[in-house]
């Protein structure tokens, strides 16, 4: 005899009765595989990417890889350590991005003595005040002025051609025109 299941005999305050757990897989501890997925992520791979890293052909443990290492201390640590040793190894700021950064934490300043510290800095850099804004004051414009200058240019005499071929395959001759034409640049096939 077949039981279907009615809704109505479950009493809905009941607690389930058993919560099934599915079993971790054999890499779940496993610390260097943490490790190289946190390295992963400090590539700025998205978080299944880094698991298909690790685990090329297998889509299953790189999605259970993706869903229970994400906050993991050890993956977050290997993530940090890696994008640090990354900021060390770029080049220094150039002053343009300097600035950026000097302005950015300005703004972010919560006191007005930081604020005003940090706007004094970004002035300096850009050479408004100090030693470099005395000596260079007189000639660096910081304003642009959009200008354009127009040249009128004479052409050139060119040799003009007083004896015309006469035009024998044509029915219209150029004498009959009410416009002299010149024609320039033609070649015979």
């Amino acid at each position: 005899m077949i039981e279907f299941f009615d809704a109505r005999e479950v009493n809905p305050w009941q607690a389930p009765r058993e919560v099934v757990v599915p079993p971790l897989p054999d890499f779940a501890h496993d610390e260097e595989l943490k490790k190289a997925y946190g390295i992963a992520l400090g590539k700025d791979l998205s978080p299944f990417n880094a698991g298909l890293e690790l685990f090329p052909d297998q889509m299953a443990k790189a999605l259970w890889v993706s869903s229970n290492w994400i906050n993991d201390p050890v993956v977050i640590g290997s993530r940090d350590a890696y994008k640090k040793t990354l900021k060390k190894a770029e080049k220094p700021l150039d002053k343009e991005e300097l600035l950026a950064e000097v302005l950015q934490a300005a703004l972010a300043a919560e006191e007005d003595k930081d604020k005003a510290a940090l706007l004094k800095l970004y002035a300096e850099i850009s050479g408004f005040i100090g030693k470099q804004a005395e000596t260079t004051n007189n000639t660096y414009n910081n304003n642009s002025n959009n200008t354009m200058k127009i040249v009128f240019v004479k052409p050139d005499a060119a040799q003009t051609i007083e004896h015309q071929a006469s035009n024998t395959k044509s029915k219209i001759q150029n004498e009959e025109l009410p416009i002299k034409l010149k024609l320039v640049g033609v070649t015979s096939r």
